[in-house]
């Protein structure tokens, strides 16, 4: 995407990435763009760069709005055991949905564009609730900050999982596209990535140091190096995760892709010629699971997306127990890989301080009560007993 900049594009860059002031950044990142050549090789960083720009604009904005003493309502506050942000184009039938799954009752009518704001609903799931937020259709230029963009792509890079929703009576498969495109230009990843990088700028010292977590695939230390220098980067510390490319590692430079688990929601199966479309999408669609509903044929509905959530987004429910006494009622809600060490740092600080082993009840464990220690991982539904 970024290979080929004029020097002049990267050296301003460089200018935008020193400058402080939120009205300088912006300054500085117009004339960046007026020097990156436009061509398709450069179509997701232009998006990338004035998404930027509107955001900063919204917290110019904030900023004024509190010096005022106005309030201005961004991100949703999450609840329950995950936050879940519902994107598609208008009507889908993502009102109709949280009507449907969760205890939220948001307006629901034929005239399109009804949802002027992200509207939260609970949905519940065995003995959890996740929270469902549904958000304004999504319009071509919302990764540039249209149709409330900059607000809508906020919440996802801080939800824990996305359901893309598509009308199966209408061609599924442009609506998935418009979907995946301003995803892809707001650098919002819906297939886990073979690689990563993060790159953390240092303001002392004068080399790149690299901490490896994967591995180089078509480059070496000194052009990764040489890279960054290009942009004025002299001194940082470069983390590499998985499989990653000198493309990745020049991308990275203007900001980290964020991968966000996905599910692909295909409404109004009781329609003519819904199955049809519906293998149609699949066909074009490969990537990602697609379940098909209708939310105008209700039952199941609600238990089997917590269902497909729950598994999707790796959630574990830990339920905790004293000695000689019955578990807790309310887990404690953690992801796949957790163990009896994160477990302990999320009820006190103390219980790893004063650690002396853990009894385990559940999947994870070899026999009831088994005696463990920090480093052991747990499974969902495990019972665990610490002993400090």
């Amino acid at each position: 995407m970024t290979t080929n900049l004029p020097p002049q594009a990267k050296k301003k860059w460089a200018e935008v990435t020193e400058a402080r002031d939120p009205k300088d950044k912006i300054r500085l990142m117009q004339e960046f763009l007026a020097l990156v050549p436009r061509h398709k090789g450069t179509e997701k960083l232009q998006s990338q760069v004035r998404r930027r720009i509107s955001q900063l604009k919204e917290e110019i904005e904030k900023a004024e709005s509190r010096r005022k003493g106005t309030k201005r309502a961004s991100l949703i506050e999450k609840a329950g055991a995950a936050q879940v942000i519902i994107l598609g184009p208008t009507k889908v039938g993502k009102s109709m949905l949280l009507n449907t799954v969760t205890n939220a009752k948001p307006p629901i009518g034929e005239a399109p564009f009804m949802t002027r704001k992200p509207i939260p609903g609970m949905l519940r799931y065995e003995d959890i609730q996740m929270q469902v937020v549904e958000t304004p259709a999504v319009q071509p230029g919302l990764s540039e900050g249209k149709a409330e963009g900059t607000r809508t792509l906020n919440l996802v890079r801080n939800s824990d999982g996305i359901i893309l929703m598509v009308d199966l009576s209408q061609d599924a498969v442009n609506q998935y596209q418009l979907l995946a495109t301003e995803l892809e230009k707001a650098q919002i990843l819906t297939a886990r990535p073979e690689g990563e990088v993060e790159i953390t700028k240092r303001y002392t010292g004068s080399n790149i140091q690299f901490v490896w977590e994967g591995e180089l695939q078509d480059c070496n230390m000194t052009e990764v190096s040489q890279v960054l220098k290009e942009y004025k980067i002299t001194s940082a510390l470069l983390r590499i995760r998985g499989k990653v490319t000198l493309d990745m590692i020049e991308n990275s430079i203007f900001g980290n892709p964020t991968y966000k688990p996905t599910l692909l929601l295909a409404n109004k199966t009781d329609l003519p010629n819904a199955y049809q479309n519906l293998e149609t999408l699949r066909k074009n669609v490969p990537d990602l699971e697609i379940l098909p509903i209708s939310c105008l044929k209700p039952k199941g509905v609600q238990d089997l997306l917590g269902k497909k959530l729950f598994e999707l987004l790796g959630i574990v429910r830990i339920y905790t127990k004293e000695t000689g006494s019955e578990p807790t009622s309310a887990p404690f809600i953690t992801k796949q890989g957790a163990t009896i060490q994160s477990l302990a740092k999320m009820i006190h600080s103390d219980f790893i301080k004063n650690f002396k082993y853990a009894r385990i009840w559940g999947p994870s464990a070899k026999f009831p009560g088994e005696r463990v220690g920090l480093r052991h991982h747990l499974q969902d539904r495990d019972i665990v007993e610490i002993h400090a």
